[in-house]
């Protein structure tokens, strides 16, 4: 089940896959950890973040926060593939279960649209740690997006 491959989905518009790399390149946190964009498709994202001394816990595994971080951004995107060019989307709440320590050589999360509302998106994550090759899951998310217009606020990039 962990190394199953990408699920198959819509290859997205060249424009709203232009706009997702652009937004995560503005995400300071992001490119400080050395997270990249994976994969895009329609109602799906994934995100890969190498380990390192930047996102790690005391122990030697993916921080806890680190971990929802990803899946906050995998999720996200995965919204970010179902709105317009003139919308933007904010969390408006994330509920995270981790299963498993996050040991391993690589943190990937998996975002997915679930319903795709007007005002609302719900969306999923799994997210999983490779060592040596093999795939453990160890955390999963389940996610509300607010959809807004983009406006003044959010093109300057002041909605927080």
């Amino acid at each position: 089940m962990a190394n199953d491959p990408v699920p198959h989905a819509a290859p997205l518009d060249d424009v709203v896959a232009a706009k997702i790399r652009a937004s995560f390149d503005k995400q300071g946190v992001m490119t400080h950890w050395g997270a990249q964009l994976t994969h895009l498709a329609e109602g799906f994202c994934e995100i890969s973040l190498p380990f390192s001394g930047k996102v790690n816990q005391q122990l030697g595994y993916f921080h806890g926060g680190v971990i929802g971080a990803i899946a906050d951004s995998a999720g996200g995107y995965a919204g970010y593939t179902r709105i317009s060019p003139s919308q933007e989307l904010v969390t408006a709440e994330y509920k995270l279960n981790i299963l498993a320590p996050g040991k391993g050589d690589t943190l990937v999360g998996r975002g997915q649209v679930v319903k795709a509302g007007r005002t609302l998106i719900v969306a999923t994550a799994e997210l999983f740690v490779v060592d040596d090759g093999k795939w453990t899951l160890c955390a999963l998310m389940q996610q509300t997006l607010f959809v807004l217009p983009v406006n003044s606020a959010t093109a300057a990039g002041t909605v927080r």
